[in-house]
């Protein structure tokens, strides 16, 4: 996830066309389905299933093709408890944003095929302390909050609105709390990212704020019957302040947190999509 030196004024355009489904991929996962032992529940569809979990680093660390094995993903934990004949696949984008999320849906979601399909993406779209609070003051700067979070929920519905376009079943799971308070950064010499490890914000403020705006989007397409369901991945970290092995850093989950997400995803797969 990136920190930034300073706030971005973003211009939300109204008129954007939705993505389509392209023949070839350049860049995107395997779409290999990976085989487990324990079959647990069973799809009341035509198999396979394609499930595209699409997000940014809190989804999975780094980006898709171009990383180790490092960190821990709600994904593994979800592989053993559905049906071995789903195709599983993590499209996670470190430090991306929701418009670039809807900007490149088309290469990176659609073209999988997929039937259902998990976002997670916020984090990153409130752009560091340096995007929603003041160096100097160090205090929350609300018409900046205001601003990135309507362009977040304009893109993350856009998103949304692309993939019921073609009859894909949607399930939002919101970011993480940051593990205190989050350090402010900037560039170094050599455009690296550089952390102020004794200058921190307290980024959770903006965060809980995008966080309700993705639940009351969710409400929407509730009261319209439309196939869109939430993960409330933040109120899984509230509901557990003192689990150990949480996160593996200030910001991505650990493997307890992970586990947790997944426990939470089934549970609403279960009463939604299974149903």
């Amino acid at each position: 996830m990136a920190g930034c030196t300073g706030a971005t004024e973003i211009q939300a355009t109204n008129t954007i066309p939705i993505p389509t489904r392209i023949a070839t991929a350049t860049g995107v996962p395997n779409a290999t389905a990976t085989q487990t032992a324990t079959t647990v529940f069973t799809p009341t569809e035509k198999q396979p299933l394609t499930l595209v979990f699409y997000g940014d680093s809190a989804l999975k660390v780094g980006e898709v093709g171009n990383q180790g094995q490092v960190g821990f993903s709600f994904v593994d934990y979800l592989r053993p408890k559905l049906d071995p004949g789903y195709n599983l696949i993590t499209a996670n984008y470190g430090g991306k944003t929701s418009q670039w999320a809807y900007e490149n849906i088309g290469e990176t979601v659609l073209s999988l095929n997929p039937g259902v399909v998990s976002l997670e993406w916020g984090w990153d779209d409130l752009l560091g302390c340096g995007g929603i609070f003041d160096r100097a003051s160090n205090s929350l700067v609300e018409y900046r909050l205001d601003t990135l979070i309507k362009n977040h929920i304009q893109y993350l519905k856009l998103q949304i609105e692309a993939l019921l376009e073609h009859g894909i079943s949607v399930y939002v799971v919101t970011p993480l709390p940051t593990l205190g308070d989050l350090p402010w950064s900037h560039l170094g010499p050599n455009n690296e990212l550089v952390w102020e490890l004794d200058y921190r914000c307290k980024y959770n403020k903006g965060v809980e704020q995008l966080v309700e705006a993705q639940r009351q989007l969710v409400m929407e397409y509730t009261g319209e019957q439309r196939p869109v369901y939430l993960v409330d991945a933040w109120q899984i970290y509230m509901d557990h302040p003192n689990a150990e092995k949480m996160y593996m850093d200030i910001m991505h989950p650990g493997s307890h947190g992970a586990e947790l997400i997944a426990e939470g995803w089934l549970k609403i797969f279960m009463n939604t999509y299974l149903h």
